[in-house]
């Protein structure tokens, strides 16, 4: 339902459309989130997940002024569509959609910043997962799947990130721990592909654990 709610906002919006969506730096993409705890998918990734749930095809034509989707952690039914094309929401505003800040808010309203312990410039934000405890920042290739994520620098946590043997059900091929005082960052090579079209609250949970 809320797929369906994306494609037909934006099939009206494409009509207004001479843009071209934006990029985004990983720490502007976790700044501007409404939700504390979220999962953002930049174009590409929704295009996959649109193709994987859709009874039809969704043309590339209906992705055109789309920069990306925040997904709220906790409520998988709110979304945030981030476009250049925001204002033009308005238009459509009711009980379901709001505009605010660059996004178009579908069952949802703004929740709140999250915080941004964790969001030190990375390399990789085709799909970010973001929580109290820690960051996912992954970028997905023809061949392989890269991934970063960053935590606090506790032993419990540098032991899960040495020893853990799959992100997402995605083998680990070669990582590399770095501790930074406070935090802890791996980055990940994995086998190419992450399943984001069966996505639920368990995909991303890491056993990953806060200092309180």
């Amino acid at each position: 339902m809320i797929l369906k709610k994306i494609i037909a906002l934006l099939s009206v919006l494409t009509l207004f459309s001479g843009c071209i969506g934006n990029d985004y730096s990983s720490v502007e993409l976790v700044e501007n989130s409404p939700y504390p705890e979220f999962i953002y998918l930049n174009k590409d990734m929704l295009k996959i997940v649109a193709n994987k749930t859709s009874e039809e095809p969704v043309s590339d034509y209906f992705f055109v002024i789309f920069d990306g989707t925040y997904i709220d952690k906790n409520n998988y039914s709110k979304l945030a569509v981030k476009t250049p094309l925001w204002r033009f929401g308005s238009l459509f505003v009711n009980n379901d959609i709001k505009t605010k800040n660059g996004l178009i808010l579908l069952n949802s309203d703004y929740v709140g910043s999250p915080d941004l312990k964790y969001n030190t410039p990375l390399n990789y934000n085709d799909i970010i997962i973001y929580n109290k405890n820690y960051g996912i920042f992954i970028e997905i290739g023809q061949e392989y799947t890269s991934a970063e994520i960053i935590t606090e620098n506790l032993p419990v946590n540098k032991y899960f990130m040495e020893n853990i043997k799959n992100i997402s059900g995605k083998y680990i091929i070669n990582r590399e721990i770095i501790e930074k005082e406070d935090i802890l960052i791996g980055n990940y090579v994995l086998e190419g592909g992450i399943p984001i079209g069966d996505m639920n609250n368990s995909v991303f949970d890491m056993n990953i654990t806060p200092k309180s």
